[in-house]
């Protein structure tokens, strides 16, 4: 049995009117969801998320597949988006943590878009989650620096996120808590504004859980405070395992696929995680290698005890002891070996052979071409990219200025204008950027239209000047044992 303690505090912001993230703390679920998609939509696409948990999770407070309700929610955002045209485009980020149902006393993270899940153990600060925005994207894959990244204008365009797409892509680990672990999660308005050794500075200090959740907060909005800001702290109390019934044993802990990169993250805090842990499928291709290898081996010892046998009928023959007859007839010998075939016939055989080897040449280059020619229009097929159809922003299939006799082709005209586009996204729009899918294509899009409601918002009204004139605090708690 895990026994936990917790504390929430969430915050509106110094710049923004209204607080658009939700968040659930039950005692064995707890969630923070980021909203996205205007005003009013990001709002009400964070609070149906928690809606569904809520529900789900009500009464015992477990349920059999934690994944099957995160699609729940994604199902029931576009549901409500596509009875409401005003709402489309709307959509939320989700990190979750819950006390599984499995009775192994582990725990469940879930994670889509930029918040964050942390875990602190025995003084360090480790980032569980992955953050599913364009710029992270960029970072793995070298094109910029980190210190580029803190800084990148793309920093808050996401490329996954709940409510935007039909199939959503999950990350799901399965934890083993500690005694005294302290699990963050957050959205990005704590993340933007502290850095990680500020944050493990705070969870270093041995409060209580509701008092580090305030502190986090706090720090958020006396750094800047430019979104709005919800933490929850869960800490480990105590976790006692449970006793196995009559006649059962105690069976090793099996790591999934997806737990590889927790595994790693976790190996320099404690050995034990990563020592006491099996992965099934990778452990079964290790055992079939073994045992290829072992029938590889055998074989080979075969093959060495059969040489120097005679393997067939024929005898090499010593020309230099040979007797070549002047007669026709040859020596018994010399039958065994083989009588030269005429010019004409060899002549004959290369002729044949070469036309063979052009032939499946040109067969080869053919074939070569054709998949190139098919690589390519499928690459040009399935590419997207955002840029401009006269004055207005639209979105495109293709490539910016077409690829080879493939011309891009438009998608969809939206009502964004120029006019109402930041003026230094005009150059990349009027090159056109380039999107990996069609819904990463949209939710550019949409952060443009937040981006352009925001600077409209905050040009009729601008921020407050004093720390008077912040939204208030609130701050939740609870224990659990």
């Amino acid at each position: 049995m895990i026994s936990l303690s917790w504390g929430v505090a969430s915050d509106t912001g110094r710049i923004r009117k209204n607080n658009q993230d939700s968040y659930l703390a039950t005692g064995t679920v707890f969630a923070v969801a980021d909203g996205m998609g205007g005003h009013v939509g990001g709002e009400i696409a964070s609070k149906i998320a928690i809606d569904v948990f809520k529900d789900a999770f009500s009464g015992s407070g477990e349920n059999s597949d934690i994944v099957e309700v995160v699609r729940q929610a994604n199902s029931a955002i576009l549901s409500r988006a596509s009875k409401e045209p005003k709402l489309a485009g709307m959509g939320t980020t989700l990190c979750l943590l819950s006390v599984t149902d499995s009775g192994k006393d582990q725990l469940d993270l879930i994670n889509i878009g930029d918040s964050r899940g942390y875990l602190f153990r025995a003084g360090e600060l480790y980032q569980l989650t992955d953050d599913h925005t364009l710029v992270s994207e960029m970072l793995k894959s070298g094109d910029i620096s980190k210190d580029q990244a803190g800084s990148h204008r793309a920093k808050h365009i996401l490329t996954r996120a709940l409510g935007v797409d039909s199939q959503v892509e999950i990350d799901h680990w399965t934890i083993d808590p500690m005694q005294s672990d302290l699990y963050l999660l957050c959205s990005d308005g704590l993340t933007n504004e502290m850095a990680d050794p500020e944050i493990s500075q705070v969870l270093a200090k041995s409060d209580s859980a509701e008092a580090m959740a305030q502190e986090l907060v706090d720090t958020a909005l006396a750094n800047g405070g430019s979104d709005n800001v919800t933490c929850i702290v869960v800490q480990v109390e105590s976790v006692v395992p449970a006793p196995l019934s009559s006649g059962a044993e105690k069976t090793r802990i099996v790591e999934l696929p997806s737990q590889t990169k927790l595994r790693e993250r976790l190996q320099s805090a404690t050995h034990s995680y990563g020592a006491d842990m099996v992965e099934r499928d990778r452990f079964i291709a290790v055992s079939q290698l073994q045992k290829e290898k072992k029938e590889d081996e055998a074989k080979e010892r075969r093959t060495r005890d059969n040489a120097g046998k005679v393997v067939g009928p024929a005898v090499r023959v010593n020309p230099v002891n040979a007797v070549i007859s002047s007669s026709t007839a040859r020596s018994p010998e010399l039958l065994a070996i083989p009588m030269p075939l005429p010019k004409r016939a060899t002549e004959r055989r290369f002729h044949l052979a070469s036309l063979l080897r052009s032939f499946v040449f040109l067969v080869i280059l053919v074939v070569v071409l054709a998949l190139g020619v098919s690589a390519i229009g499928i690459y040009a097929n399935h590419s997207y990219y955002v840029g401009l159809d006269h004055s207005n922003v639209a979105i495109y299939k293709g490539r910016p200025g077409g690829l080879l006799w493939y011309n891009p082709s438009l998608v969809r005209d939206t009502q964004l204008t120029t006019q109402e586009v930041a003026p230094y996204h005009l150059p990349d729009l009027t090159k056109g950027i380039a999107e990996p899918s069609l819904s990463a294509a949209n939710t550019y899009i949409n952060n443009l239209l937040n981006e352009s409601r925001q600077i409209g918002t905050l040009s009729s009204n601008p921020p407050p000047t004093t720390a008077a004139n912040a939204s208030p605090t609130t701050t939740v708690a609870g224990a659990s044992g």
